[in-house]
């Protein structure tokens, strides 16, 4: 295991924590069926792509997707060195209607999963809006991106994705997300990848 000393944020006071404190993951898959530890530093252990410090978030809303109401789910990794996303739409229009005893039945539910290719990432941390571009929805983090998230005032942060076919996608990145952005992205972490 890594000896990697990161800087993570406590009750407003920086504090150490060891890699060997964080919740292990041993993929760095991303996908709807994976239980993983959201919006929390992880030490993650993938025997393709090494061993790093990242953070695992998912931000998920309703929106017509052809000619239906579906959820669409943002999930997101993020690494010193990059940021992966999938972004799936899933069908919720199902058609049921309600028994005269209030139970309803099932007449018939399309299911789907509908993955996206992303290929630009717009990112706003306080009035500075970084865009980034990418290849198959993953995006480099620069130095200079990397210490905004790092400083990245507590809250939701306001994301825009766009896709190769050129759809908006506006989303968010949870609060716990960005204060796990305090450890992934502190110089330890990202020295220790380099």
């Amino acid at each position: 295991m890594l000896g990697i000393v990161a800087i993570g944020a406590l009750s407003g006071k920086a504090a150490e924590l060891p890699s060997a404190e964080l919740p292990n993951v041993d993929s760095v898959a991303l996908g709807t069926s994976r239980n993983l530890p959201w919006s929390e530093p992880v030490q993650i252990d993938d025997p393709f792509e090494g061993s790093f410090v990242g953070v695992f978030d998912r931000n998920y809303f309703y929106d017509r997707f052809l000619n239906t109401t579906a959820r669409i789910e943002v999930q997101s990794l993020w690494s010193p060195q990059s940021v992966r996303f999938l972004l799936v739409a899933r069908d919720q229009d199902c058609l049921s209607r309600p028994f005269h005893s209030g139970f309803s039945f099932d007449l018939g539910c399309s299911e789907f999963n509908h993955a996206r290719t992303l290929t630009s990432l717009f990112i706003k941390i306080n009035d500075q809006v970084f865009q980034v571009s990418g290849q198959n929805s993953t995006f480099p983090i620069s130095e200079e991106l990397a210490e905004a998230l790092q400083n990245a005032p507590a809250g939701n942060i306001s994301i825009r994705l766009i896709t190769e076919s050129g759809e908006t996608i506006d989303s968010e990145i949870g609060q716990g997300t960005v204060e796990a952005w305090k450890t992934v992205y502190a110089p330890q972490a990202r020295a220790m990848i380099e």
